[in-house]
């Protein structure tokens, strides 16, 4: 009985129903179950009760069936029970990372990730859970995709709760997701794909840097020693975090077998743990150590959060410097200001004595990324990393008069930019454009008087427009604060407010829908990319007016039309 200790509950009730059954035979076809269909004993219960009772003779009345489990139907995870089996709900897939898992002594590839329950509302309405895919259903379990599971169950472990889904769940999808993951390969892949993956990996690299580290513990019992460095081959770069000793000098050309991806930020980093394999590999044509590290240099437009070991060179905007005490009472000078380089701007945060004048070029060196008020934010920690160029690495940049022209497919398929240039139509209009009331302590939007964080407040007035802005293949959320707005408007807030009082916030916004929708406009400002989507917070923005018989020329050019 000892080996079929995991399925002790389920073999008592099988055995409550059918005394003759060997416990031996019971407990052999719950792990037949297990290690050949990948069903949990909890949801093969019925199937081998039904077995064994037909050994038996016996035979169900019909609706006396304890093990019939009736479907439970739920909108949200709140409502599901820790003995919930036959769980229908709609849900948001997150992430979907398959695993090669040993399952009774034979490998085989599981998937797990994250969900999220109401899936048609915002993301603030969400709750999220782990799910482990038992059946392979990877093609219809693509991540963004807004699914229907019918026959999942839920399984819980030290007091939380996730969902199982088995090979005999059913998928439907309600909303088309992202590209199919693909499935666990033997073969390495290339640093480039490794980008774009999460999950279990093989792939051959050159180490180009390995430094050990230290990391203290979340309960504050100590350190974990690590190593962190970056690998690349002819494709690309990417960091990599090693929990075991790593005794691989920078140069050294190596095959990494189950390795896993996981996201810092918005970065990928290869995780190495005990249960990686590496080897030395042998190809003279690999890119040498010198070839790589040329290939290191980032620009601007490259940078994505938590990105770590930095390389770029940067032309001065502004700076300026504040100092603060922080929670420990000790007092603090931060230095920062905006930078530029030809494919756009960012803010650059220095927590060292550096002071460079306006227009200077700069070099970076080993600087990280984090995220500053939504956007890419260049961050050094010591004076060593930075130092002022004397020769200058491209023609002096107008910061008045830099702005990157990106089509707006890129924008949404990218990361979160500053400085950049789009174009567009407006499709919708949001219904809270107008007269905002805003929460004096944190500058958040009042919803019926009240602040998520602060409570009922007397609100401040100001001014927002929303929009959703359209290429023909992307789209993005529109934001325009008030002085945008006014600039657009060509009012100013005290104007817009009469006329909203006069006529009514819904004349308000169908005035402003008669006057954009399906314009075209060129924007200029600031992205934000995140799970949510894109949202481009304007600067400027101008509707371009195009003469009638212009614009039925390029209709008629798009779509091989003569007369």
């Amino acid at each position: 009985m000892a080996e079929f200790e995991s399925y002790e509950a389920q073999i008592t009730v099988v055995k409550e129903e059918c005394p003759e059954a060997e416990i031996d035979e019971i407990g052999k076809e719950f792990a037949r179950y297990e290690k050949e269909f990948l069903i949990p004993p909890e949801d093969a219960l019925r199937s081998v009760l039904m077995k064994f009772r037909a050994a038996s003779g016996k035979k169900p009345q019909k609706g006396s069936d304890s093990t019939q489990r009736p479907e439970k139907k739920v909108d949200r995870f709140k409502d599901l029970a820790a003995e919930d089996r036959n769980v229908t709900i709609e849900v948001s897939v997150v992430s979907y990372t398959p695993r090669i898992q040993t399952v009774r002594g034979e490998e085989r590839q599981v998937a797990f990730g994250w969900i999220e329950d109401n899936p048609w509302e915002s993301g603030s309405l969400r709750e999220r859970w782990d799910f482990k895919d038992w059946g392979e259903k990877g093609e219809k379990l693509t991540p963004g995709s807004v699914v229907r599971i019918e026959g999942a169950s839920v399984n819980e472990w030290n007091e939380k709760k996730s969902l199982n889904i088995n090979r005999t769940s059913r998928i439907t999808v309600l909303r088309e997701g992202g590209p199919v993951v693909p499935k666990i390969s033997d073969e390495p892949m290339s640093i480039s794909q490794a980008w774009e993956t999460e999950g279990y990996v093989n792939l051959v690299g050159r180490v180009i840097s390995a430094e050990p580290g230290v990391i203290v513990r979340r309960d504050g019992s100590g350190e974990i020693e690590i190593v962190r460095g970056r690998i690349g081959d002819s494709s690309g770069t990417i960091g990599f975090l090693s929990w075991v000793p790593f005794e691989h000098d920078a140069g050294s050309l190596l095959k990494i077998i189950g390795a896993s991806i996981r996201k810092f930020r918005d970065t990928p980093e290869i995780n190495i743990s005990d249960g990686t394999a590496i080897e030395p590999y042998i190809d003279s044509e690999f890119p040498s150590l010198e070839q790589l590290s040329e290939s290191l240099e980032s620009s601007i437009a490259e940078l994505r959060n938590g990105m770590r070991d930095v390389s770029i060179t940067l032309q001065v905007e502004n700076w300026s410097q504040r100092t603060f005490e922080n929670q420990e009472g000790e007092t603090k000078v931060v230095r920062s200001g905006d930078v530029l380089d030809p494919t756009g701007r960012c803010r650059l945060t220095a927590w060292c004595d550096f002071d460079p004048k306006d227009g200077d070029y700069i070099r970076i060196e080993k600087g990280r990324v984090q995220f500053w008020q939504g956007s890419p934010d260049l961050v050094i920690d010591d004076i060593s990393q930075v130092s002022v160029l004397e020769a200058e690495p491209w023609q002096k940049i107008d910061p008045g008069n830099h702005w990157i022209e990106v089509s707006l497919s890129d924008l949404v398929a990218g990361g979160s930019r500053r400085g950049i240039e789009t174009s567009g139509s407006i499709v919708a209009v949001r219904a809270d454009s107008g007269i905002i009331q805003r929460c004096p302590e944190c500058r958040r939007v009042l919803r019926d008087g009240s602040c998520t964080e602060h409570g009922e407040q007397m609100g401040e007035e100001d001014l927002r427009l929303r929009f959703v802005m359209d290429n023909g293949i992307s789209n993005a959320s529109l934001l325009m604060a008030r002085e945008p707005s006014e600039d657009f408007l060509k009012m100013d807030m005290g104007e817009i407010k009469k006329q909203i009082e006069k006529d009514g916030s819904e004349s308000f916004v169908s005035s402003l829908r008669g006057m954009t929708l399906s314009l075209p406009l060129t924007v200029r400002g600031r992205t934000i990319v995140d799970e949510q989507g894109a949202m481009i917070l304007a600067d400027s923005a101008m509707i371009e007016r195009m003469d009638p018989i212009e614009a039925a020329g390029e209709v008629m050019e798009k779509w091989g039309i003569a007369l």
